[in-house]
């Protein structure tokens, strides 16, 4: 009898050995697996920083919520991922370079083509700075030849009225645009300026509002704009998208001025 239990105790202790093993293996084949992810992100971005010409001062985040990331690899499908990215971006007079900062959550991303991973769903919102619209608005009015007499100095986000409030000629008129998403695009309606006494001329309005709203379409790309919330600095921009492939969102990319 005591031969049997002994025989048993050990069968036992061979399982459970078994089992630590198994265990151990699948958290550093977790680990492994978000440290190489991680990690090819990161090299991923610094390859486009690269690119794009612009300094990366620091790097991208990713997290995985806390689905074991091992066995939705063996499902071919990812049920969480956040991709926090640093801003890259840099307005100066004669171009914009770089990115703005973004937080990225996918929900069930598709990795049985590693080549092509698809997310069924994704929200993404973009911090986009003062600087940035200020300067789609000047190039705009340059290619309109609308920037002669009349010209946009400044361009503020205006939190408490819900405005980005635009300066001509340091300060002798101020338009506000409201900003409005309406089925998924963005509108801008010109309220309050006037010149010397006068109403702003139309074609500056439309020229400025239609440079503004084809300038945050283009950085939005073919993803619905579900926000634009006016905030101090700029704006956040809220963009959706289904069956997303992610080498369609690496592509997208500021327009250049």
């Amino acid at each position: 009898m005591a031969s049997a239990r002994s025989a048993s105790s050990a069968i036992w202790k061979f399982i459970v050995g078994i089992l630590v093993a198994v265990l151990v293996i699948l958290l550093v084949a977790e680990f492994g697996l978000r440290w190489y992810i991680g990690n090819e992100l990161r090299s991923g971005f610094q390859e486009q920083a690269a690119h794009d010409d612009v300094t990366l001062e620091e790097d991208p985040t990713i997290a995985f919520g806390a689905n074991p990331l091992v066995l939705s690899v063996v499902r071919g499908t990812i049920p969480h991922v956040e991709i926090s990215v640093p801003s890259t971006l840099q307005v100066t007079d004669q171009a914009v370079l770089g990115q703005p900062a973004a937080v990225a959550t996918l929900t069930d991303l598709d990795i049985s083509d590693p080549n092509n991973p698809v997310a069924a769903h994704l929200v993404t919102t973009a911090e986009v700075p003062d600087s940035y619209m200020l300067a789609t608005i000047q190039h705009s009015m340059r290619d309109n030849d609308a920037d002669g007499f009349i010209q946009v100095t400044d361009l503020r986000s205006n939190p408490a009225e819900g405005t980005l409030d635009v300066t001509f000629n340091n300060g002798i008129a101020v338009l506000n645009l409201v900003p409005s998403p309406v089925d998924g695009a963005l509108t801008f309606e010109a309220v309050g300026a006037s010149l010397f006494g006068f109403n702003l001329p139309r074609q500056v309005s439309d020229v400025i509002t239609q440079g503004l709203q084809q300038g945050v379409q283009e950085q939005a790309g073919d993803f619905r704009i579900e926000d634009f919330e006016v905030v101090e600095g700029g704006a956040n921009l809220t963009l959706t998208g289904t069956n997303v492939e992610l080498s369609r969102v690496a592509d997208t990319q500021l327009p250049r001025s």
